[in-house]
């Protein structure tokens, strides 16, 4: 019998800029601004960069609203549903300084990682690469600073690095889900440690449920 070694050299890494839409009412409601994101997870940081996204939104009564960056209209519209109790927003939120880590960080520059990339979107989602490919535009002019890592290793130096006058905000989408319990109770004392940060968790219900029933 021939038996076929096979090794494996990329691990599902999906990357969607999609997720700002979710991310953008949490971002804009913090009162103290310019903020500072690190994304823990962040694959190629396309959601390091909501403030430079557009945003159509359908109101309750069938029109439609877009948000558009402070410098204008953006290459990649988001398109979002308006709750018809909530507010709608009158501007993206003020970024000044950006950073990710990620055991295996993509760099949308390299057309190995942004082919990757693609070939992690359902064949039939045209709309979403199309989207993909806008976003690594915008964001390969201004590159946000990826450190290949664990989270909890790297996220203390890079929570040292803000900028004063800035406030810290630590995100993350589909990431805690992967870590043991062990990790996930370690990551909430880390992030508690650090009372100046604001945490803004886009997980599931049963990933962290100490803190979902607070």
């Amino acid at each position: 019998d021939v038996v076929a070694h096979v090794a494996l050299t990329h691990a599902t890494q999906t990357n969607e800029a999609g997720r700002c839409a979710v991310l953008l009412p949490a971002l804009a409601g913090i009162r103290h601004q310019p903020l500072a994101l690190i994304e823990v997870g962040a694959a190629a940081g396309l959601c390091l960069y909501p403030d430079r996204y557009s945003y159509r939104y359908l109101l309750p009564d069938g029109t439609d609203c877009v948000l558009h960056p402070d410098d204008g209209p953006s290459g990649v519209i988001l398109d979002c549903l308006m709750d018809p109790k909530d507010d709608l927003l009158d501007r993206v939120p003020l970024v000044t300084w950006r950073a990710g880590v990620d055991l295996n960080p993509l760099d949308v520059t390299d057309s190995d990682d942004m082919l990757w990339l693609e070939t992690l979107i359902w064949p039939e989602h045209d709309h979403r690469r199309a989207r993909l490919r806008a976003a690594s535009q915008i964001i390969a002019q201004d590159l946000a600073h990826l450190r290949t890592g664990d989270l909890l290793e790297q996220l203390p130096s890079l929570l040292n690095e803000v900028p004063s006058g800035t406030t810290p905000v630590v995100f993350h989408s589909a990431v805690l889900t992967y870590l043991s319990s062990r990790d996930r109770a370690a990551f909430i004392e880390l992030i508690r440690s650090h009372p100046e940060v604001t945490w803004i968790s886009n997980e599931g219900e049963s990933v962290l449920p100490e803190v979902s029933a607070q």
